[in-house]
């Protein structure tokens, strides 16, 4: 009881705590620079992953099916 009790405590102060920190205007107002050169940087990998597989399934069965007639 005592220990559930300390949780509840601790629990209820960190959110009393967090919550200011979390609504500030500086957070909300703020430009996240990472987004920017992000964004380019997981398209063009997730271009060059489709088209590394689509080359290596050519090469692995399609050619093979074709090269045994």
């Amino acid at each position: 009881m005592k220990s559930l009790r300390i949780s509840i405590i601790s629990i209820t102060a960190l959110l009393i705590a967090a919550a200011p920190a979390g609504a500030s205007p500086l957070v909300l107002g703020e430009a996240m620079p990472w987004h920017y050169w992000i964004a380019p940087v997981l398209f063009l990998s997730f271009l060059g992953i489709a088209a590394l597989l689509g080359v290596s399934y050519y090469f692995k069965v399609v050619r093979l099916k074709t090269r045994g007639r």
